[in-house]
């Protein structure tokens, strides 16, 4: 056995040590993975390393750095020897250090293969001082020398990049898709004895726009045709679905035509739409004598709040959806009383994975109840009702509601 004497200045590897460098900082240095003895094992473990396709570094539970890989001195910028035995917040942005010592500390109370940050955007440090966005993997090594951790990282700059590039373009095609359904939809015209208010609401989530419509159509007689449909689907396809079947029925309904006879029109329309389905409701109201016929083809039911008797669902058949054909449409005629609101609505406003649907239009029945109770202008009334039913956060789907109020006298 030959002994060797280590001189002032150098390491007990006998190399050089830096000037003012610290013991927690030159620990590790010739130490790496397996430093009580180098065997198969040791070098099987380093060929794997070497061999990742991601930048590896293991780490002491002290938080310096015993080994690297050359994905990680490609990736920032350091010779690995630079690397051995230094903290391994040196490969953290300054702003961020602090906070990733407690990590790190936490991590080795809970020893686990995971992603570190999930949800947080994370980023590395190079040689130059240039951060960059990672994803970081990691583990707990038990070795001879004690308890290391692994940590996988990954440059995601590239796909950071991609992913902005996405969302611009989605959010293009979400403006021009929105564009093009308002365009379409138009601004419904005043009409004789109605007060109405209306509220549309385009999706957060998702393509951003539906097949949502209403109108309000002026006819012969001091009557007015009220319709409002929901093209299922979403984006640019349904809103050009939603534009045709809108002119459609706004032209329709001009004729005088009734609106059983109007839906089973639409229906014939629909059919040549390929894989389309459409709900539709078209109601006739004559506000001077307080009638309304209407026709529902698979549509939410019409809500009434009469003064004084609360509000109920307007009884009326409700047939299948426009496009599936072969049954009938029927339509239903009431009398509703002077000064009545009639609240017409699509799904987006009471259809939620999360609860019934049944239960939803009841809220909406006791929202609309309670804020036509406070006599509020109709166009409060609408702000109420939507801002109750719909979290902050809702966006599934897209949202429209109808409110139409009769006049206060019957006109005979």
């Amino acid at each position: 056995m030959t002994s060797r004497t280590v001189c002032d200045g150098q390491d007990p590897a006998g190399r050089a040590a830096r000037s003012g460098e610290s013991e927690s900082e030159r620990e590790g240095q010739g130490q790496g993975f397996g430093a009580k003895g180098s065997g198969p094992a040791d070098e099987q473990f380093r060929a794997l390393l070497e061999s990742a396709p991601d930048a590896m570094v293991i780490v002491a539970d002290t938080g310096v750095i015993r080994l690297v890989n050359a994905q990680t001195e490609a990736l920032f910028g350091y010779d690995r020897q630079e690397l051995l035995g230094r903290p391994v917040e040196v490969l953290v942005p300054g702003r961020f250090r602090d906070r990733h010592a407690v990590h790190r500390k936490d991590y080795a109370h809970n020893q686990q293969f995971r992603p570190m940050g999930a949800g947080l955007d994370l980023y590395g440090l190079r040689r130059d001082g240039r951060e960059f966005p990672v994803e970081i993997s990691l583990s707990p090594l038990r070795t001879p020398d004690g308890l290391l951790f692994s940590a996988a990282v990954r440059d995601v700059t590239a796909r950071r990049a991609a992913e902005a590039e996405l969302t611009r373009l989605y959010e293009q095609q979400r403006h021009v898709a929105l564009t093009l359904q308002r365009s379409l939809m138009g601004t419904p015209p005043d009409v004789p004895g109605l007060r109405t208010a209306s509220r549309y609401l385009p999706a957060t989530q998702g393509a951003g726009v539906g097949g949502d419509w209403f109108d309000l159509v002026p006819l012969e007689g001091d009557r007015v045709g009220v319709l409002i449909g929901d093209v299922m689907g979403r984006g640019l396809e349904a809103a050009a679905v939603m534009g045709r079947l809108r002119s459609a029925a706004n032209a329709l309904a001009r004729t005088g035509m009734p609106p059983r006879r109007l839906m089973e029109v639409l229906d014939a329309v629909v059919a040549d739409l390929p894989d389309q389905l459409v709900t539709c409701c078209y109601s006739v109201i004559a506000p001077g004598s307080g009638e309304i016929t209407l026709c529902s083809a698979g549509h939410l039911p019409v809500l009434l709040a009469a003064p004084g008797q609360g509000v109920r669902p307007l009884p009326a058949p409700v047939s299948v959806p426009l496009g599936v054909g072969g049954i009938a449409h029927e339509q239903v005629t009431h009398a509703v009383p002077p000064g009545a609101t009639l609240a017409l609505y699509t799904d987006g406003l009471v259809e939620t994975p999360d609860t019934d649907l049944e239960e939803q239009i009841t809220a909406l029945a006791t929202h609309l109840g309670t804020a036509l109770g406070t006599r509020q202008d109709l166009e409060t009334v609408a702000d109420s009702v939507v801002t109750a039913l719909l979290p902050v956060t809702s966006g599934d789907d897209d949202v429209t509601l109808l409110l139409a109020q009769l006049p206060s006298r019957v006109v005979r």
